[in-house]
């Protein structure tokens, strides 16, 4: 079998690889496809392993396509390229993709015209066996991604079916950010949210009443503002909460970093102290929850776990393999506490 890489005028084959490590070509194959039923040495795989790193082999992935009538790279769809969250589900997914000799294609559609058009470009022009899904909204896409004939798994998106998807618990952790402002005495907690179209909007929006329900603290529905997840956006709302002539909270959660820096810029310009008069959380930590000021207190999410999960999900339908659970919720990171939190002013 030939390779892609081409070292000096010779392509490395699995012949070179067998005569350098001194075995049979069927046993560097199987090696080298992670056969799990391969009865052999530790140390003559370590040998096959070391010759095939020092040779710098690499497979042929279009004629171990064509050989097994598999395709072994897949798709990863995120909505939004600038944002951590995404970048670290990326991270995990290539992890998984290249423990198991895959290849990942990164297709970027931009949520305001969700295109399933790229969909299927993924499957027909670059041949991809499966898509991770992250920018599902409503159900009619589903049809549309059935239709393409690949395994799909949903990453951090749920619907009222049976697809496979993979979650971080965005409740868990909204629950939580409530029940560390709650710890510092704060009792009137407001929520700057995200589009509660979306699933995740919805999800914190859960975990945020859920969360003021435990110590029974009574919901109000004028504590919530809806924005974008950008700065602007957050600005507008956050001084819907704070400019009112009402009883403003003393603490707020932000649905991520984006939006705890827009509400400590109406806090700045309205001379509200933070955190001395006001508490800020995100609700999604970030890079940027460090480089602000103060730092931003921020809920942790195993993202990149997310990514490499779904992706072993995936791979494993792609392989025909059943899946032992088809929903997988992965548990929150905890609170990293920062600056931007502090007692509640009443019990300074």
């Amino acid at each position: 079998m030939s390779i892609t890489h081409d070292t000096g005028s010779k392509r490395v084959t699995l012949q070179d690889v067998a005569a350098r490590a001194g075995v049979a070509v069927s046993t560097v194959s199987r090696i080298l496809i992670g056969e799990k039923t391969l009865s052999i040495r530790p140390e003559t795989r370590q040998r096959v392993l070391e010759a095939a790193r020092a040779l710098a082999y690499r497979p042929n992935q279009q004629a171990r396509t064509l050989r097994t009538r598999r395709s072994y790279s897949f798709g990863v769809v995120v909505p939004e390229i600038d944002n951590p969250a995404f970048t670290t589900i990326i991270q995990g997914a290539q992890r998984a993709a290249l423990e198991n000799r895959h290849s990942l294609l990164i297709g970027y559609v931009d949520k305001h015209y969700p295109d399933l058009e790229l969909y299927r470009r993924l499957v027909h022009d670059n041949q991809v066996g499966g898509l991770l899904v992250t920018t599902i909204q409503n159900p009619d896409l589903t049809q549309g991604l059935h239709a393409l004939g690949v395994p799909y798994v949903l990453v951090n998106r749920r619907l009222d079916d049976n697809t496979p998807r993979v979650l971080v618990d965005y409740e868990a952790g909204t629950r939580q950010a409530v029940a560390h402002l709650y710890a510092l005495g704060h009792r009137r907690i407001g929520y700057v949210s995200g589009p509660l179209a979306h699933y995740t909007g919805r999800s914190r929006l859960a975990g945020y009443r859920a969360g003021l329900a435990e110590p029974g603290i009574v919901f109000e529905a004028s504590l919530v503002q809806e924005c974008e997840y950008d700065r602007a956006g957050a600005e507008a709302a956050a001084l819907r909460l704070l400019q009112g002539t009402g009883e403003r909270p003393t603490a707020l959660c932000a649905a991520n970093v984006a939006v705890a820096s827009g509400i400590l810029a109406v806090a700045r310009g309205l001379g509200i102290a933070v955190p001395e008069q006001l508490s800020v959380i995100a609700l999604l930590d970030g890079p940027a929850a460090n480089m602000l000021t103060p730092s931003i207190t921020a809920v942790q999410y195993p993202f990149f776990e997310l990514g490499h999960t779904a992706a072993l999900d995936l791979m494993d339908l792609m392989a025909q393999r059943p899946l032992r659970d088809r929903l997988r919720v992965l548990p929150p990171g905890g609170i990293a506490a920062r600056e931007s939190t502090g007692p509640a002013p009443a019990v300074r």
